[in-house]
Protein backbone atom coordinates (compact mmCIF):
# COMPACT_ATOMS: atom_id res chain seq x y z
CA UNK A 1 0.00 0.00 0.00
CA UNK A 2 1.02 3.50 -0.77
CA UNK A 3 2.59 5.66 2.05
CA UNK A 4 1.22 9.07 2.80
CA UNK A 5 3.63 11.57 3.32
CA UNK A 6 1.66 13.81 5.81
CA UNK A 7 3.10 16.59 8.21
CA UNK A 8 1.60 15.45 11.51
CA UNK A 9 2.86 14.22 14.40
CA UNK A 10 1.79 11.10 17.04
CA UNK A 11 1.86 13.65 20.22
CA UNK A 12 0.28 16.72 19.90
CA UNK A 13 1.85 18.21 22.67
CA UNK A 14 5.46 17.85 20.85
CA UNK A 15 3.96 19.74 17.67
CA UNK A 16 6.16 23.12 16.55
CA UNK A 17 3.66 26.22 17.60
CA UNK A 18 4.24 29.93 18.53
CA UNK A 19 6.36 31.14 21.71
CA UNK A 20 3.07 30.18 24.27
CA UNK A 21 4.46 32.95 26.73
CA UNK A 22 0.93 34.61 27.46
CA UNK A 23 2.60 37.46 28.93
CA UNK A 24 6.27 39.03 28.39
CA UNK A 25 9.19 37.35 31.01
CA UNK A 26 10.21 39.62 33.52
CA UNK A 27 13.94 39.88 34.78
CA UNK A 28 16.89 39.77 32.27
CA UNK A 29 17.55 35.45 32.56
CA UNK A 30 14.18 35.29 31.65
CA UNK A 31 14.39 37.59 28.81
CA UNK A 32 17.39 36.19 27.47
CA UNK A 33 16.11 33.06 27.67
CA UNK A 34 12.64 34.15 25.62
CA UNK A 35 14.71 35.53 22.90
CA UNK A 36 16.99 32.33 22.34
CA UNK A 37 13.91 30.13 22.14
CA UNK A 38 12.35 32.45 19.51
CA UNK A 39 15.85 32.28 17.65
CA UNK A 40 16.01 28.68 17.85
CA UNK A 41 12.37 27.80 16.80
CA UNK A 42 12.50 29.91 13.99
CA UNK A 43 13.47 28.77 10.13
CA UNK A 44 15.13 31.86 9.20
CA UNK A 45 16.83 34.90 10.45
CA UNK A 46 14.69 37.79 12.67
CA UNK A 47 14.20 41.00 12.55
CA UNK A 48 14.59 42.97 16.03
CA UNK A 49 10.73 44.06 15.57
CA UNK A 50 9.75 40.32 14.75
CA UNK A 51 11.68 39.31 18.23
CA UNK A 52 9.96 42.02 20.08
CA UNK A 53 6.14 41.21 18.79
CA UNK A 54 6.74 37.40 19.56
CA UNK A 55 8.79 37.62 22.73
CA UNK A 56 6.32 40.83 23.65
CA UNK A 57 8.47 43.30 24.74
CA UNK A 58 10.27 46.37 23.76
CA UNK A 59 12.61 46.77 21.31
CA UNK A 60 14.82 48.78 23.14
CA UNK A 61 14.69 45.92 25.49
CA UNK A 62 15.17 43.42 22.81
CA UNK A 63 18.25 45.06 21.81
CA UNK A 64 20.35 45.40 24.70
CA UNK A 65 19.89 41.83 25.19
CA UNK A 66 20.50 40.77 21.86
CA UNK A 67 23.87 43.22 21.95
CA UNK A 68 25.06 40.91 25.05
CA UNK A 69 24.21 37.36 23.40
CA UNK A 70 26.04 38.64 20.50
CA UNK A 71 28.77 39.58 22.49
CA UNK A 72 28.71 35.89 24.56
CA UNK A 73 28.81 34.54 20.81
CA UNK A 74 24.97 33.18 21.88
CA UNK A 75 23.59 35.05 18.44
CA UNK A 76 25.02 36.33 15.33
CA UNK A 77 24.11 39.66 13.70
CA UNK A 78 23.90 38.83 9.42
CA UNK A 79 25.68 41.26 7.16
CA UNK A 80 22.88 43.56 6.76
CA UNK A 81 22.55 44.33 10.97
CA UNK A 82 19.11 44.08 10.46
CA UNK A 83 18.11 40.23 11.21
CA UNK A 84 19.32 37.82 13.93
CA UNK A 85 19.96 34.42 14.18
CA UNK A 86 21.64 32.03 16.63
CA UNK A 87 25.42 31.36 16.77
CA UNK A 88 26.69 27.66 15.60
CA UNK A 89 27.32 27.83 19.50
CA UNK A 90 23.39 27.88 20.39
CA UNK A 91 22.55 25.82 17.77
CA UNK A 92 25.12 22.68 18.10
CA UNK A 93 25.83 23.53 21.90
CA UNK A 94 27.15 19.43 22.41
CA UNK A 95 30.96 18.33 21.60
CA UNK A 96 30.49 15.93 18.67
CA UNK A 97 31.66 13.51 20.79
CA UNK A 98 29.41 13.63 23.64
CA UNK A 99 27.52 10.97 24.78
CA UNK A 100 23.88 11.64 23.18
CA UNK A 101 25.68 12.80 20.08
CA UNK A 102 27.74 9.13 19.68
CA UNK A 103 24.76 7.18 20.52
CA UNK A 104 22.78 9.32 17.94
CA UNK A 105 25.57 7.97 15.15
CA UNK A 106 25.85 4.80 16.08
CA UNK A 107 22.30 3.74 16.37
CA UNK A 108 21.67 5.45 12.62
CA UNK A 109 22.78 3.11 10.26
CA UNK A 110 20.41 0.50 12.09
CA UNK A 111 17.77 2.46 12.28
CA UNK A 112 17.68 3.36 9.03
CA UNK A 113 17.97 -0.10 7.35
CA UNK A 114 15.28 -0.88 9.87
CA UNK A 115 13.01 2.26 8.62
CA UNK A 116 13.69 1.03 4.75
CA UNK A 117 12.29 -2.19 5.11
CA UNK A 118 9.39 -1.20 7.43
CA UNK A 119 8.99 1.84 5.01
CA UNK A 120 7.50 3.93 8.02
CA UNK A 121 9.44 6.65 9.98
CA UNK A 122 11.80 5.57 13.15
CA UNK A 123 12.46 8.22 15.90
CA UNK A 124 15.08 7.42 18.60
CA UNK A 125 14.39 8.44 21.85
CA UNK A 126 16.03 8.58 25.53
CA UNK A 127 15.15 9.05 29.10
CA UNK A 128 15.93 10.91 31.46
CA UNK A 129 14.16 10.41 34.74
CA UNK A 130 10.46 10.85 33.60
CA UNK A 131 11.57 13.38 30.63
CA UNK A 132 11.95 12.12 26.78
CA UNK A 133 14.43 13.63 24.52
CA UNK A 134 14.50 12.82 20.79
CA UNK A 135 18.05 12.33 19.05
CA UNK A 136 16.77 11.75 15.63
CA UNK A 137 14.08 11.28 13.29
CA UNK A 138 14.65 8.72 10.11
CA UNK A 139 12.16 9.11 7.31
CA UNK A 140 12.18 7.41 4.06
CA UNK A 141 10.27 7.67 0.86
CA UNK A 142 6.53 8.69 1.67
CA UNK A 143 6.56 7.88 4.95
CA UNK A 144 5.35 10.14 8.29
CA UNK A 145 6.38 13.18 8.81
CA UNK A 146 5.92 14.13 12.55
CA UNK A 147 6.84 17.31 13.92
CA UNK A 148 8.96 16.22 16.87
CA UNK A 149 10.17 18.84 19.34
CA UNK A 150 13.57 17.57 20.65
CA UNK A 151 11.90 17.65 24.34
CA UNK A 152 8.57 15.57 24.43
CA UNK A 153 6.49 16.53 26.95
CA UNK A 154 2.64 14.85 25.90
CA UNK A 155 0.53 12.62 28.00
CA UNK A 156 2.09 9.67 29.01
CA UNK A 157 -0.72 7.37 28.86
CA UNK A 158 -1.48 8.33 25.19
CA UNK A 159 1.61 8.35 23.11
CA UNK A 160 4.15 6.02 22.28
CA UNK A 161 7.41 7.09 23.91
CA UNK A 162 5.09 7.52 26.96
CA UNK A 163 3.78 4.50 27.07
CA UNK A 164 7.27 2.63 26.52
CA UNK A 165 8.69 4.81 29.76
CA UNK A 166 5.48 3.31 31.77
CA UNK A 167 6.57 -0.17 30.38
CA UNK A 168 9.61 0.31 32.08
CA UNK A 169 8.38 0.57 35.37
CA UNK A 170 7.14 -1.38 37.94
CA UNK A 171 3.17 -1.45 38.43
CA UNK A 172 3.00 0.66 41.73
CA UNK A 173 5.63 3.04 40.46
CA UNK A 174 3.70 2.95 37.11
CA UNK A 175 0.28 3.84 39.04
CA UNK A 176 1.57 6.72 41.30
CA UNK A 177 3.37 8.50 38.30
CA UNK A 178 -0.45 8.40 35.79
CA UNK A 179 -2.27 9.66 39.14
CA UNK A 180 -5.65 9.69 39.59
CA UNK A 181 -8.24 8.48 37.02
CA UNK A 182 -9.92 8.95 34.63
CA UNK A 183 -7.06 9.79 32.59
CA UNK A 184 -7.60 12.19 30.00
CA UNK A 185 -9.04 11.33 26.77
CA UNK A 186 -8.03 12.36 23.57
CA UNK A 187 -10.13 10.19 20.87
CA UNK A 188 -12.47 7.50 21.89
CA UNK A 189 -9.89 4.78 21.80
CA UNK A 190 -7.85 6.17 24.32
CA UNK A 191 -7.58 3.96 27.56
CA UNK A 192 -8.61 6.23 30.62
CA UNK A 193 -8.97 3.53 33.13
CA UNK A 194 -6.15 2.15 35.49
CA UNK A 195 -7.69 -1.62 34.70
CA UNK A 196 -7.62 -1.12 31.01
CA UNK A 197 -3.81 0.71 30.94
CA UNK A 198 -2.42 -2.60 33.16
CA UNK A 199 -4.11 -5.20 30.70
CA UNK A 200 -2.39 -3.21 28.01
CA UNK A 201 1.04 -2.98 29.68
CA UNK A 202 1.19 -6.77 30.83
CA UNK A 203 0.07 -7.88 26.62
CA UNK A 204 2.85 -5.38 26.00
CA UNK A 205 5.53 -7.21 28.09
CA UNK A 206 5.54 -10.42 26.63
CA UNK A 207 6.62 -8.80 23.33
CA UNK A 208 7.77 -5.98 25.15
CA UNK A 209 6.60 -3.38 22.61
CA UNK A 210 3.64 -1.29 23.14
CA UNK A 211 1.05 0.03 20.58
CA UNK A 212 -0.75 3.16 20.44
CA UNK A 213 -3.73 3.01 17.98
CA UNK A 214 -5.78 6.18 17.44
CA UNK A 215 -5.03 6.94 21.36
CA UNK A 216 -4.10 10.21 20.59
CA UNK A 217 -4.73 11.01 17.02
CA UNK A 218 -7.21 9.27 14.73
CA UNK A 219 -5.52 7.71 12.31
CA UNK A 220 -2.16 7.68 13.63
CA UNK A 221 -0.51 4.61 14.97
CA UNK A 222 2.86 4.59 17.14
CA UNK A 223 4.68 1.46 18.01
CA UNK A 224 7.95 1.26 20.78
CA UNK A 225 10.12 -0.76 22.18
CA UNK A 226 12.64 -0.02 25.13
CA UNK A 227 16.15 -0.65 25.05
CA UNK A 228 18.70 -1.18 28.21
CA UNK A 229 21.71 -1.16 29.88
CA UNK A 230 23.32 -4.38 31.29
CA UNK A 231 21.09 -4.26 34.57
CA UNK A 232 18.37 -4.42 32.22
CA UNK A 233 17.51 -0.41 33.41
CA UNK A 234 15.54 1.18 30.57
CA UNK A 235 18.15 3.58 28.60
CA UNK A 236 14.94 4.96 26.10
CA UNK A 237 12.81 3.62 23.20
CA UNK A 238 12.92 3.37 19.21
CA UNK A 239 9.37 4.48 17.85
CA UNK A 240 7.90 3.38 14.66
CA UNK A 241 5.35 6.06 13.45
CA UNK A 242 2.48 5.93 10.64
CA UNK A 243 -1.03 5.87 9.61
CA UNK A 244 -3.34 3.27 10.89
CA UNK A 245 -4.58 1.90 7.96
CA UNK A 246 -0.39 1.08 6.94
CA UNK A 247 -0.71 -0.46 9.84
CA UNK A 248 -3.46 -3.27 10.29
CA UNK A 249 -2.85 -6.32 12.68
CA UNK A 250 -0.70 -7.91 10.62
CA UNK A 251 1.28 -5.61 10.06
CA UNK A 252 1.78 -4.77 13.44
CA UNK A 253 3.26 -7.70 14.18
CA UNK A 254 5.81 -7.77 11.75
CA UNK A 255 6.56 -3.83 12.52
CA UNK A 256 6.90 -5.50 16.56
CA UNK A 257 9.31 -8.21 15.51
CA UNK A 258 11.56 -5.35 13.62
CA UNK A 259 11.56 -3.53 16.55
CA UNK A 260 11.97 -6.25 19.33
CA UNK A 261 14.93 -7.45 17.34
CA UNK A 262 16.30 -3.78 16.69
CA UNK A 263 16.11 -2.85 20.30
CA UNK A 264 18.02 -6.24 21.71
CA UNK A 265 20.77 -4.95 19.16
CA UNK A 266 21.25 -1.10 20.72
CA UNK A 267 24.10 -2.16 23.03
CA UNK A 268 26.33 -3.96 20.17
CA UNK A 269 25.02 -1.04 18.02
CA UNK A 270 25.95 1.54 20.25
CA UNK A 271 28.90 1.61 22.81
CA UNK A 272 28.01 5.18 23.85
CA UNK A 273 25.30 3.42 25.70
CA UNK A 274 27.87 3.16 29.13
CA UNK A 275 28.27 6.86 29.00
CA UNK A 276 24.79 7.92 28.39
CA UNK A 277 23.89 5.43 31.68
CA UNK A 278 26.60 8.01 33.24
CA UNK A 279 24.38 11.06 32.20
CA UNK A 280 21.29 9.80 32.66
CA UNK A 281 22.43 9.05 36.72
CA UNK A 282 22.32 4.98 35.93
Amino acid sequence: MAKRNTAASIDKDDTVRPNPRVASPSGTLARGLAIMDVLLASSQPLSLMEIAARVRLDQSTILRILRVLESEAQVLRLADGKRYMPSPKALRPLPLLHPLEQLRREAAPMLRDMAVRISQTVVLVVYFGLQRVVLDVLQVHGSLSPYYESWLRGPLHASGPGKALLLSMPAQKRREVLGSEPYKAYTEHTLCTWRDFQRNMEEAATLGVISVCDEFYDGLTAMAANFHNDQGRALGCIVVTGHSADLDASERIRVARELANCARLMPFQAASLRQLEQLAGA
